[in-house]
């Protein structure tokens, strides 16, 4: 561990010069972490917008302690490195990386046609750790660990890992396959666009993913992996994506250089030609089954539709435009009977429909199991029943309160 001014001017890789406080000055280092260094990265000086953030393991899906990543534009055949800011010393890490190809297994990039390679090595720290260096200028994917529950298996992984990004979608149109989208027209550090255009969508969701796959192992044994992929405002593994149906649409991912989490390096733009937002007002949401008795008083044999009707009142729309918000339907004074089973569904087709799920059911739950995927009633009843319906998430919500 060296203190900062024997390091920066042991390894002439920074210049570092106080000035007056300007906009376009680079951010004074004032947070502790790990910063991404050196000439590949085209900075004068340490900079907030190439800290590293808290990474996530994949396989728990919680904050592993030591794991960092950083999305982060690198310039060819130049040097950097990742340096730990503590207080005053700063230390820096490298290591000897090698190539190694990914060839889709276990869901990360690459297929046995095309190979995805990175560049992986282990920890070596101090003023002797070697320099990292690319052989494409480009974005990469940054991964750091410092393997402190000494989980990894490093005679087949990595502590560090060097990743090239090439962003594509999947899942659109229902095809979770992966479409490439065009690359940036040239290599900016600090700004790069992601496009491509869709003759036309269908209601449903999407993801980004780089390299046609979803995660990339640090070890062989596979403990720990990285995601890569975003999803849900652009969150590092986060939920599907939603997308409107329409026509000619363009989605347009941009990274912009940002210190914090992955999110705020990302923005998503979307246009069309012309776009077919569901007016959900409109739409007619039922009760369908042998739980209710039809129009003649007998018991369905899941041939009636038993209607819920729009709440206007008890509805909320965020867009009146694109027909965002939650709309609720609903009726009271319904009477269900003993083991009959029932769906909820729209336009009396069974193209979506919604049966049994525990995270979605609420009101009187303990009176209601799942028989199938249908909902079966326990116990038998007048019941009050509102289906609330949100977009663009498409999510949804079944309360059932006996009376």
């Amino acid at each position: 561990m060296k203190k900062t001014s024997f390091l920066l001017g042991a390894i002439a890789l920074f210049a570092v010069t106080f000035t007056s406080c300007k906009s376009t000055e680079p951010e004074v280092i004032v947070e502790d972490g790990f910063y991404v260094g050196g000439a590949a990265t085209g900075a004068d000086a340490l900079n907030v917008d190439y800290r590293l953030t808290a990474g996530t393991n994949e396989v728990t899906k919680l904050a592993r302690p030591g794991m960092y990543e950083k999305y982060v534009a690198l310039e060819a055949n130049k040097e950097f490195y990742l340096l730990l800011k503590e207080g005053t010393v700063e230390t820096r890490y490298g290591a000897t990386l090698t190539n190694k190809e990914l060839k889709g297994e276990n869901d990360q990039p690459g297929s046995a046609e095309k190979p995805f390679i990175i560049q992986k090595g282990s920890l070596v720290v101090g003023a002797s750790a070697p320099a990292l260096k690319v052989t494409k200028s480009g974005l990469y994917h940054i991964l750091l660990d410092l393997n402190l529950s000494k989980d990894l298996d490093l005679a087949g992984g990595a502590q560090i890992i060097i990743a090239p990004v090439e962003w594509g979608v999947r899942g659109v149109n229902g095809d979770w396959g992966w479409k490439k989208m065009k690359s940036p027209t040239a290599f900016n550090r600090t700004t790069m666009v992601w496009d491509t255009t869709i003759v036309a969508t269908k209601d449903g969701k999407f993801k980004f993913a780089y390299g046609g796959g979803w995660k990339i192992q640090l070890d062989d044994a596979g403990k720990v992996k990285a995601e890569t992929n975003l999803g849900t405002d652009l969150k590092s593994g986060g939920a599907d994506i939603s997308i409107d149906k329409g026509d000619n649409v363009n989605i347009k991912l941009t990274w912009k250089l940002a210190s914090g989490d992955i999110s705020k390096s990302y923005s998503v733009a979307y246009t069309a030609s012309k776009w077919y937002y569901d007016e959900v007002a409109k739409a007619k949401f039922s009760l369908i089954g042998n739980a209710f008795n039809n129009a003649g008083g007998t018991p369905a044999a899941w041939d009636y539709d038993l209607d819920l009707p729009y709440a206007v009142a008890k509805s909320t729309i965020t867009d009146a435009t694109k027909f965002y918000g939650t709309y609720v339907f609903e009726k009271t004074g319904v009477v269900l009977l003993a083991n009959g089973e029932f769906k909820i569904r729209r336009d009396n087709s069974w193209d979506i429909n919604f049966g049994y799920s525990a995270a979605n059911i609420k009101g009187s739950v303990a009176n209601f199991a799942d028989q199938g995927g249908n909902i079966k009633v326990v116990t038998a009843g007048t019941y009050d029943v509102t289906f609330k319906y949100t977009t663009p998430a498409k999510t949804w919500e079944l309360t059932l309160t006996k009376k």
